[in-house]
């Protein structure tokens, strides 16, 4: 299951029914999709970010380009209608936990709102859209519980890029004294195993970028790991890129190959790349000579370990990354 897929139409669900709830017989289903869709691009996927704007700035530039194509050339209580579903999105800003104000605020403001748009008074749409807010805070902690697990973790590591972070999953299984450290590492680095513990640090970064993104953070890049020898299981690898064909994710991880991998199945790479997916290649001194580094251009970033002597070259070469 794409989890960051499911969340996206679950929050949309969220929105729609809170449109329906405030508008009441000014919500039209079909037309306020429009503008969902819209929001859902720069507020979830930050697809038309402009380092000019703010986020809410950006979100309503947009969401007008959409509004001028909705009112062209329909009746007075159809633009009506659009006008206030466009308006809704000040309150959907706060519901969404874009701009941050506590729900009893949030609740006033509706009630206001409701107030000027039908003439009256409405102690019963307060009580319901309090209970909607609340309980949609409680089915959002819920699906977060998803992603729950008491044998595994992810450890996170800094890198030489401030907003580039290499990712570790670490495991709390307890082992029988008579397995060394090394052999357990071997067991979980190699083979089948380590193919299947993808899917369990790919389900964790999920949770991560999920959270990022409730806070409205998009330019943290996660260094994720990925096996070269999935190419050869063929419903395995198709499971695996489920997980993770969610444009959020693909935006937000980077997937870690070494250069002789590369080498060896550079063409399966070069397709994934190009379905969105974004690499990093390792390299070693010996694999390559700096001449040679526009040959891997293709590559988000190029990993060198601390000692390497390429890191001498990484403030002319903004793709080099350094690791400990």
């Amino acid at each position: 299951m794409n989890m960051l897929d499911e969340y996206i139409k679950f929050e949309k669900n969220n929105i729609s029914l809170f449109a329906k709830e405030v508008l009441a017989d000014y919500y039209d289903e079909e037309i306020f999709a429009k503008l969902l869709n819209t929001y859902i691009e720069n507020r979830y996927y930050n697809f038309y970010s402009d380092i000019d704007l703010n986020l809410e700035e950006n979100i309503f530039d947009h969401l007008s380009k959409t509004l001028e194509k909705l009112v062209e050339g329909v009746d007075l209580d159809t633009k009506s209608k659009i006008n206030e579903m466009y308006l809704l999105f000040n309150y959907i800003l706060c519901f969404d936990e874009v701009n941050i104000i506590n729900d009893k605020t949030l609740v006033r403001l509706l009630c206001d709102y409701r107030r000027e748009l039908f003439s009256m008074n409405d102690t019963i749409f307060q009580s319901n859209i309090s209970k909607f807010i609340d309980s949609t805070r409680k089915k959002r902690e819920k699906f977060f519980d998803y992603f729950h697990t008491d044998d595994f973790y992810i450890k996170k590591y800094m890198t030489s890029k401030e907003n580039v972070i290499d990712i570790e999953l670490n495991h709390k299984i307890k082992f029988p004294k008579l397995y060394s450290e090394y052999a357990i590492d071997r067991v979980f680095s190699t083979g089948d195993i380590n193919e299947d513990r993808l899917f369990v640090e790919y389900y964790l970064i999920t949770n991560v970028i999920i959270r990022d993104i409730r806070a409205c953070i998009y330019d943290n890049y996660y260094l994720i790991e990925f096996a070269t020898s999935l190419f050869d299981n063929k419903e395995k690898y198709e499971k695996l890129l489920n997980v993770a064909s969610d444009d959020c994710f693909k935006n937000q991880t980077v997937m870690k190959i070494t250069y002789n991998d590369y080498v060896k199945h550079n063409g399966n790479v070069k397709d994934m790349i190009r379905d969105g997916f974004k690499f990093a290649i390792l390299i070693r001194d010996d694999d390559v000579k700096e001449e040679d580094f526009l040959l891997l251009d293709i590559f988000e970033y190029i990993i060198v370990n601390k000692n390497s002597k390429y890191c001498n070259t990484s403030e002319k070469n903004d793709k080099i990354i350094i690791i400990e």
